[in-house]
């Protein structure tokens, strides 16, 4: 089908023609006296080959048949060519001069008297097949010969529009005729060479059916003005103009003064383009956050009434996490789907539990509802991705949650909260809640960025230890820590301190501190900010990442020592036997109960392995307490290893939520590399127990720690069984 048909030139190939496409590229066209319906054959008769070889047979109007060749020729000799048609005594011979040389191609002599299939095949053979076959796509003779070869086809094409641009890529609209639903090539050609849209345009019905909807893309430095885009299928050509105009309008003023707002366009329009490069993922979020579309739910409240809302929506890599609730008393939903661009709707397994409404919305019963829907990449970039409710009675109604937040810090946020803790079960979490939390986190950790560092005051050459301290928003205890360091001879000689801050909006704040304490008690510090607030494991790792001593102390902001030589002990732990792989102390509340004697695992009743700390809310002086002995973990509130083992241990590992678990995968990473870990129960320190993280609302709000738990379980699960068959054992005695 072609919607035009262009102006022929008359022309007779009843004779084998050779014809010049480029310096390097030659055409044989030939016109048998009968249709040809087997493959046609050249040879050159002294046996030379060609660079290339290529042919297609034609269907002319009066029933016989056109077949065209196409030949490399690098280094023009004088040819000998034996044609054949596939019937028996159809046969032409062929030679060609260099000398005298070769007409050159003329495109409406080649189109003349063929079909309309026929010259859509010529047109796409030659543009989509030979073009690449014969690296054709830049020689401005064969895009004069293209641009010819169109218009002898169609020589008053509709025009297309390049209706917004982002960065590079470009997209282009225009209407079709109903019949073309399936377009399996386009390409644009200009003056700078034939450049192909990008895969998987958007081509739906529109205008009651009347018309189908052409949108794609294609990745220009240039506007496609004074082009041409062909588009072809099954059902044949389309070719359509691209005027000369202005700089097309971004993607969200175009959308806003668009009257062509299909669903559907907006969905592969955030799927397809969204993916392309940071600038788009960048544009179709910001379409979407100015031209949100209105959340939708279905019913209404009453006491006989059903009502389904999905107000959580968190697209990741491979999904979509889903929370919500629905009030159901007549049973009149079957089921939610969730709406994937180009494939079926997809099932959603719903975990449900039970929940109120507030009195201000009926105080009615309700049931909340999680799910994770593993419908791969496609929605990624979605704020709004759409859902259906299925009726009871077969009906479909659309559900559309709020806008979703665009940034990895609140996707987190949201998503630690989108089950109450108490009933985020370890089914729930590894069948819903574990995929989205683990891209979260790494979508999270990519962004955080690079820190920077401050240093104040003539730092130490070649410290012996590191002493790591990360900052999040509470400073209350700094200047009895750093008093207490300044106390201490050893340390102010042999230890480099450095401080993360982990809630860079104070940095000035921070800094300031900082400088004070320096003159107030002469330690040199160092201060590295981070980017933006990554947690406790990112921020470990970055104070180890500059730190210069052999060993690394890992101690919390809300540490204080109770004397001198704690710091020197624990290092000489260390010294002492190459085997130990970290050596942690004995943490005190301020009542001078026991926080910490070393970590145990435990089981609750559940079965589930937790984290323990020995003999906690024991007296100080509790005797068992003050064993120094080896045990399975050590808290990272004050956790002191060698620089080198950190390092070979990967650090803190970041996939665990906000800050937890973080220490006790650190020693059961050291203990897989059979390294021990020691508790000194005569060196003293006290610890106000999680003063920072109490500040972060998304840890204390949320599942954060119920995640952490059972993602160590996952990973550990035999070795914490190992570890507390053989230490726990010998720790028989203990009771704490």
């Amino acid at each position: 089908m072609l919607e035009t048909l262009g102006t022929y030139a008359e022309s007779s190939f009843d004779a084998p023609q050779f014809l010049q496409l480029t310096p390097e590229v030659y055409l044989v066209a030939w016109d048998p006296t009968h249709a040809v319906n087997a493959p046609p054959q050249l040879e050159e008769a002294s046996g030379k080959t060609f660079s290339s070889l290529a042919s297609v047979r034609l269907a002319l109007l009066d029933g016989r048949s056109r077949i065209v060749w196409a030949l490399g020729v690098k280094e023009p000799s004088p040819l000998k060519l034996k044609l054949t048609a596939g019937a028996v005594g159809s046969g032409a011979d062929l030679v060609f001069d260099p000398e005298k040389g070769a007409n050159a191609a003329d495109p409406f002599a080649l189109t003349n008297g063929l079909s309309q299939n026929a010259c859509a095949v010529l047109v796409t053979t030659i543009l989509n097949t030979w073009s690449g076959m014969f690296r054709l796509s830049r020689s401005r003779s064969f895009l004069g010969f293209a641009k010819k070869l169109l218009h002898s086809v169609n020589d008053t094409p509709p025009v297309a529009d390049c209706v917004a641009c982002v960065g590079d890529t470009r997209i282009i609209e225009t209407l079709l005729n109903s019949e073309c639903a399936e377009v399996s090539s386009a390409v644009l050609i200009g003056d700078d060479g034939i450049r192909r849209l990008d895969p998987e345009p958007f081509n739906a019905p529109y205008n009651s059916g009347k018309n189908r909807l052409f949108v794609g893309t294609v990745s220009s430095t240039k506007a496609p003005s004074k082009s041409s885009l062909v588009l072809s299928g099954p059902w044949g050509l389309a070719i359509r103009r691209m005027e000369a105009g202005g700089e097309p309008r971004s993607l969200s003023s175009w959308w806003a003064a668009n009257t062509r707002k299909l669903p559907e366009l907006r969905d592969h329009l955030i799927t397809r383009f969204g993916g392309k490069t940071p600038e788009t993922r960048a544009a179709v979020r910001d379409l979407q956050l100015a031209e949100p579309m209105p959340a939708r739910r279905h019913g209404a409240l009453g006491e006989t009434a059903a009502f389904c809302a999905v107000e959580t929506a968190l697209t990741v890599e491979s999904g979509v996490l889903a929370g919500g609730w629905m009030r159901d008393p007549g049973r009149s939903y079957a089921g939610l789907n969730l709406l994937v661009p180009g494939v079926e709707p997809q099932s959603l397994n719903l975990h449900t539990f039970d929940g109120v409404l507030p009195e201000s919305q009926g105080g009615f019963s309700i049931r909340k509802f999680v799910a994770f829907a593993p419908a791969g990449a496609k929605l990624k970039h979605h704020i709004q991705p759409r859902f259906e409710l299925r009726l009871a009675s077969g009906e479909r109604a659309s559900l559309v949650p709020p806008p979703q937040p665009g940034d990895a810090v609140d996707s987190r946020a949201s998503a630690l909260g989108i089950v109450p803790p108490r009933h985020a079960t370890d089914d729930v979490i590894a069948n819903c809640l574990a995929q989205p939390f683990a891209e979260l986190q790494e979508r999270f950790r990519n962004q955080i960025g690079r820190p920077s560092e401050i240093t104040i005051g003539t730092q130490l050459n070649a410290p012996t230890v590191s002493i790591v301290v990360p900052l999040y928003k509470v400073y209350d205890f700094i200047k009895p820590q750093l008093a207490a360091f300044a106390a201490d001879r050893w340390l102010a000689e042999n230890a480099e301190i450095i401080f993360v801050l982990d809630s860079p909006e104070q940095a000035t704040h921070v800094e300031d501190l900082m400088i004070g304490f320096h003159l107030l008690y002469g330690l040199p510090l160092r201060l590295v900010v981070m980017e933006q607030n990554g947690g406790y494991a990112l921020a470990c790792n970055a104070g180890a990442e500059r730190a210069q001593g052999r060993y690394l102390a890992m101690i919390n902001s809300d540490v204080v020592p109770t004397e001198s030589g704690w710091l020197e002990q624990l290092c000489a732990c260390l010294m002492m036997d190459e085997q130990v792989g970290a050596v942690g102390a004995k943490l005190l509340y301020a009542d001078n109960a026991i926080q910490h004697a070393g970590l145990k695992f435990i089981h609750d009743e559940k079965k589930r392995w937790f984290n323990h700390h020995y003999f906690k809310g024991f007296p100080r002086n509790y005797a068992q307490a003050s064993l120094s002995r080896e045990v399975p973990g050590v808290t990272g509130a004050c956790l002191v290893m060698s620089r080198s083992d950190f390092e070979q241990a990967g650090g803190y590992t970041t996939d665990f939520m906000i800050g937890d678990y973080e220490d006790s995968d650190l020693c059961l990473k050291l203990r897989a590399s059979n390294k021990k870990v020691y508790y000194l129960g005569d060196v003293e320190l006290y610890h106000f127990e999680r003063i920072s993280i109490k500040k972060n609302g998304d840890y204390t709000r949320g599942v954060a720690s119920q995640y952490n738990r059972w993602l160590q379980q996952l990973r550990w699960e035999q070795e914490i069984m190992d570890v507390m068959s053989s230490i726990g054992a010998r720790d028989g005695v203990l009771t704490g």
